[in-house]
């Protein structure tokens, strides 16, 4: 698993510092929170009150996704007919083209849903082999409370 690091954490993501928590070692928020540098002086934080067995409301286990990095050889054995109407339909599920282009050279990440969206889409033009994306990344997931 990748190392976490505090630059991972999305800013104002809640953090745990309850040291005598029986979940701590499986726990995304206490984890972030002992990563927290000394200078850190403001955050967000989940405070658990009396632990029944150890049953945090607030525990997030630690888990990461794969995501995906860039697509820019995505089009390489599509067909010309099939060209526009698929970065059309893919630019428009991006957002925009800056997002699209963005996506397009790895500066933004590929969710799994995303990931999964775009196969579907290429599957329904008959491109069911990949690969469709240039490199993936394990990236921590932070729910949000």
């Amino acid at each position: 698993m990748k190392e976490l690091r505090f630059s991972d954490v999305p800013d104002g993501w809640a953090l745990c510092f309850n040291g005598e928590c029986l979940r701590q070692g499986r726990c995304l928020r206490y984890r972030a929170g002992v990563l927290a540098p000394n200078d850190f002086t403001v955050s967000r934080c989940v405070t658990p009150k009396a632990l029944v067995g150890g049953a945090c409301p607030h525990f997030t286990p630690i888990a990461t996704a794969r995501y995906a990095k860039g697509f820019t050889h995505i089009y390489d054995q599509v067909l010309k007919n099939d060209y526009t109407p698929l970065r059309k339909t893919m630019t428009e599920h991006l957002q925009n083209k800056r997002y699209y282009y963005a996506y397009m050279r790895g500066e933004r990440l590929l969710s799994p849903a995303q990931q999964q969206w775009i196969t579907d889409l290429f599957a329904q033009y008959g491109y069911t082999k990949g690969p469709f994306f240039d490199d993936f990344e394990e990236v921590y997931e932070f729910p949000r409370i």
